[in-house]
């Protein structure tokens, strides 16, 4: 394996891992390295520089080498992809219904709830210590915004070097999260990247990535109709879980929840396992009940065949995530994720700081 293919390797692995600390910083762990950071569309005086590597005159639009992911999608119209999925050839079930007018679904209503968040959550793989995820979220008068960066290591950078952001909003609701925009960022010193999906009502709308990425030998391409009704990494890992029952219900674990990261699309298919008390000291972090879901990982498309690594995690029977409740808010979010034998490693994603408050009751609308 040569020295290039060796570098683009270990960035799939982070991006595993990450949308592992991510998402998985609940649940994708289970990705693995692999898995893409969020960050917004670069605004004015926002610094970017980590994740451009070309002259000022080049990146002056920030799309402008965007390679619009021609690969990613087993379609006949021509790419870009902006407004593939809201076009008129979509297949209207209702449209033959008496009267002529389609019957439209009942739009979910708007969570009632106003909260903020904070956590950090350390990442581990085996007896490597890799570094620290931070996650910072609010969500308020049925918006959520979330966000979050993180830095991994091997021996000090000397092995293996990482850092990567992540970014999303939307609308929260009482089905869910209803995803707006999502992007992610990840550099390890030598290879950088940039992505982001922009979503309509429960389908994907356009995905963007930087560099033009090379596809998969082999790789298994998404379709249009797999892209529909799906949440992002982080979405999914901090806005799916929802009770009133403060004591770890473990009905938080009965869901599967279809995601789609910008290259690959997998459904993270929950199932109730048992409770336990996190014991923790000081105000700093979270002590009380947590729901264990038994996660396993069901890969569906934008990947190699026949990949080892999605292998692996697909056969994984012992993947936890361990969903804590936000008091007050009838949310459960990520609290650990164990991935056991991940590439002979145990991955682990804990936190170690988890602070959450209300912003006051949200606004009627």
């Amino acid at each position: 394996m040569t020295g290039d293919e060796e570098g683009l390797r270990l960035m799939r692995v982070a991006r595993h891992v990450l949308i592992t600390a991510a998402v998985a910083a609940l649940i994708v762990c289970a990705t693995g390295l692999q898995s893409p950071v969020l960050e917004s569309p670069p605004r004015a005086g926002v610094d970017v520089a980590h994740a451009e590597t070309g002259s000022e005159d080049q990146m002056s639009d920030p799309d402008a080498d965007l390679g619009t992911r021609g690969s990613i999608l087993d379609e006949g119209d021509p790419f870009p992809i902006e407004g593939l999925y809201n076009d008129k050839s979509q297949p209207d079930a209702e449209a033959d219904q008496p009267g002529g007018a389609p019957l439209a679904a009942p739009r979910p209503e708007r969570l009632d709830t106003s909260a903020r968040f904070q956590v950090t959550y350390n990442v581990s793989l085996g007896r490597f210590n890799l570094g620290n995820f931070n996650v910072a979220g609010t969500v308020q008068n049925g918006q959520y915004s979330l966000r979050g960066n993180g830095v991994f290591s091997v021996l000090k950078g000397w092995v293996f070097n990482w850092q990567g952001s992540i970014n999303g909003f939307g609308e929260a609701t009482t089905d869910g999260a209803n995803p707006r925009s999502y992007s992610f960022s990840q550099s390890n010193g030598k290879y950088r990247e940039r992505l982001r999906i922009n979503f309509g009502d429960g389908y994907v709308q356009s995905v963007t990535i930087w560099p033009k990425p090379r596809p998969y030998p082999g790789e298994i391409e998404v379709t249009k109709e797999q892209v529909q009704h799906v949440v992002d990494p982080l979405s999914g890992a901090f806005l799916t879980a929802r009770s009133d029952n403060p004591r770890a219900n473990l009905k938080v674990c009965d869901q599967l929840i279809p995601v789609f990261d910008g290259r690959s699309r997998y459904d993270l298919v929950l199932k109730p396992k048992r409770r336990v008390m996190v014991q923790n000291r000081g105000s700093s972090n979270y002590s009380g009940p947590a729901a264990v879901c038994q996660v396993k990982f069901v890969p569906i498309s934008g990947y190699p065949r026949g990949d080892p690594g999605i292998e692996e995690l697909r056969q994984a029977n012992g993947i936890e995530a361990w969903l804590v409740p936000l008091k007050g808010t009838g949310m459960y979010v990520p609290y650990r994720i164990v991935v056991p034998a991940f590439g002979g490693y145990t991955a682990d994603v804990v936190a170690t700081t988890m602070r959450a408050g209300r912003l006051g009751r949200a606004e009627a609308r």
